[in-house]
């Protein structure tokens, strides 16, 4: 028998490799540029991606285990299907562009294991990127254990990454949350910070003009959420990992149980220039809607108090008057944030969705995420973490005209913590309510998922600068990072825009802001955020010329197309972005030195009349001029300086 055993394998393995030949292991881009070539070695899959002919990533690890079936070795390549084209085309109500447009070329790799089981890895590869996702058969249930999917970087690469913090950690066990800063070409293989791995989305450079963003999307309940995994000293190969036993509740499994068949989010390589990374949408052409957009959630812009004045100012009288701030610069709403509940009261905070409705402002209403996962005191507390109190809350806000939740500190990944998301998305809808996340998982593609996801937090944001003084130190550089990393790939309510010198309520202590004033108004159109939560109170507006206060009522947050003109991360950054027939121009400088920002406008940008605001000649001043703007600009700014570019 075990000579059969030898030639039945023998031949089974030669018949493989007839069916999967060298034209059975590769797949293109539509374009040809991109190629990506999938192949088994010593019972282990593996891929690799040319761009140009030029290594985008080196043999990189495949592979999936369940409770039922292994698939991370001991397999072989069974075979591929045909080359098949992929295309999708839709609308976004909300982000850096209003279409999308998606082409791509697809096929499926079929791995057998000695058991004789199979699974396949679809692989999608289009212009600007590659994505794949393992496929599971079967019926019923299966438990997954983990995948060894990687990716390989070659060599000379560096890594622009935050840390992932480690879970129950950080203030009232509000960790992790997906808030810190970002290393700069960093070599492969340095420790994260706190010795837990590195969060998605993860930006490689391998040279000027090759560049990787690795994320993952398409992440819903019946999943959970994935990070890159520690490496060891000189290791140069970042693989996928799953949420650790400490996140959320240590009763909920870290392997997530999963309904057979079963398609994988995700797992996209947006690559090559850094003009390319941030064009692209790859997150939003994978991800699948999970029930019909009513067309009833409204893109805008919100004011808010607690940024500059925190919780003392959650009183009746101030929301009054940043309602009327809100109504005064035509912005859709005003989000009153914790303890609204005991310093306003459920009455009143009827009274002022009332008069907010006659001003044209809708009111977003903060709450605590709760459950036994945190100890935030903040209320209100215990009013989203279960079905009951959830739907009774969401009724008492639908009628009284509430537009939106903003719920707080989930903290952890975990198959439970997706399903959390997933049932608050879909109560809320019921209610017709825009749902805002914060101390909140990086979003993945749930801006296409879920038509009532208005933008989650995920990012070390303004908060953070008013409350240390090392955070303002570092937010020049930190928020020319966002732009190739976290806001490439989902709406991040940063809350931009605080034009106060010195942060603390009083505006005279505290920590002090090392931006300029024309920094803080470029943040806006740098950032996207289907909801822009700003930092600015009605004194700061008086100190304005008019044509910045006209860029605030203009700056929308919903664009038709963004383009990036120029700029490096962690150095300084140049977007453009277009509403309608308006284009506005936007840059930062993240050093603390002048220098020339040089970039040539979109078409259709140039040789138009225009407003140009930069930093004044006083300390936290501004400056405006009427200008035509030439195809190719040249703006001078200061250290830490910027500057805002729009059409008249």
């Amino acid at each position: 028998m075990k000579p059969s055993f030898i030639l039945l394998f023998s031949t089974c393995a030669a018949l493989a490799a007839v069916a999967c030949g060298p034209d059975g292991r590769t797949l293109s881009s539509p374009d040809g540029r991109i190629v990506v070539t999938v192949d088994v070695a010593q019972g282990h899959a593996f891929y690799s991606v040319s761009r140009d002919g030029k290594p985008m990533l080196d043999d990189s690890p495949l592979g999936i285990a369940t409770s039922a079936a292994d698939f991370t070795g001991g397999v072989l390549l069974a075979g591929s299907s045909p080359v098949r084209p992929f295309a999708r085309s839709f609308d976004l109500h909300a982000g850096k562009t209003s279409r999308v447009d998606y082409r791509a070329n697809e096929r499926e790799f079929t791995l057998e294991n000695d058991r004789g089981q199979r699974c396949s890895v679809l692989f999608r590869v289009s212009d600007d990127g590659v994505a794949f996702a393992y496929r599971l058969p079967g019926e019923g249930t299966t438990q997954v254990l983990g995948e060894t999917s990687g990716f390989a970087l070659p060599r000379g690469a560096t890594a622009f990454l935050s840390p992932m913090a480690r879970a129950k950690s950080g203030w009232a066990r509000t960790n992790p949350s997906y808030e810190d800063h970002y290393t700069h070409d960093m070599t492969p293989g340095t420790p994260s910070e706190y010795g837990a791995g590195w969060v998605l989305p993860a930006l490689f450079r391998l040279d000027d003009d090759r560049w990787l963003l690795v994320s993952e999307t398409g992440v819903g309940p019946e999943y959970t959420a994935s990070h890159l995994a520690e490496t060891a000293p000189g290791e140069s190969t970042y693989r996928i990992e799953f949420a650790p036993a400490d996140h959320n509740l240590p009763q909920d499994d870290v392997c997530p149980t999963v309904p057979l068949p079963f398609t994988t989010p995700w797992r996209s390589v947006a690559l090559g220039s850094l003009e390319t990374l941030f064009e692209n949408t790859l997150a939003q052409a994978l991800a699948e809607p999970r029930y019909p957009d009513r067309g009833v959630y409204r893109p805008g812009r919100a004011t808010w108090s607690w940024l500059p004045l925190k919780d003392e100012a959650t009183v009746f009288d101030v929301q009054k008057r940043f309602v009327e701030m809100a109504h005064r610069l035509g912005y859709e709403y005003c989000l009153v944030d914790a303890l609204w509940d005991t310093q306003i009261g459920y009455d009143r905070m009827a009274e002022l969705s009332d008069y907010a409705r006659t001003l044209g402002v809708g009111l977003l209403l903060w709450y605590n995420s709760n459950g036994d996962w945190n100890d935030a005191p903040q209320s209100p507390r215990d009013r989203m973490n279960t079905p009951e109190a959830r739907r009774q809350e969401m009724e008492w806000m639908q009628r009284h005209g509430i537009k939106g939740i903003k719920v707080d500190f989930f903290g952890g990944d975990k198959q439970a913590a997706m399903r959390l998301y997933d049932e608050i998305l879909r109560d809320a809808d019921r209610y017709g309510l825009y749902v805002n996340f914060h101390g909140t998982t990086l979003p993945r593609g749930w801006d296409v998922m879920y038509p009532n996801f208005a933008t989650g937090e995920a990012v070390m944001g303004m908060e953070y600068v008013t409350f240390d003084q090392h955070n303002a130190d570092l937010q020049p550089q930190h928020c020319t990072d966002l732009v190739f990393t976290r806001n490439v790939t989902a709406p991040m309510d940063f809350t931009p825009l605080m034009l106060n010198t010195r942060l603390a309520p009083d505006g005279r202590s505290g920590v002090e802001r090392r931006t300029t004033a024309a920094f803080e108004l470029a943040l806006p159109v740098l950032f996207t955020s289907s909801v822009t939560h700003i930092g600015l109170t009605p004194e700061n507006l008086a100190t304005l010329p008019d044509e910045a206060i006209r860029y605030l009522a203009l700056a929308p947050a919903a664009w038709d197309e963004s383009r990036l003109l120029s700029g490096y991360p962690g150095r300084d950054a140049v977007v453009a972005r277009r509403s309608g027939e308006r284009w506005f121009v936007a840059g930062i400088n993240g050093e603390n030195r002048a220098k020339t920002l040089s970039f040539t406008l979109p078409a259709g940008a140039e040789n138009r009349p225009a407003v140009l605001i930069t930093d004044g000649p006083q300390p936290n001043s501004l400056q405006a001029a009427r200008i035509t703007a030439s195809a190719r600009t040249e703006i001078e700014v200061g250290a830490h300086g910027g500057f805002v570019l729009y059409g008249e």
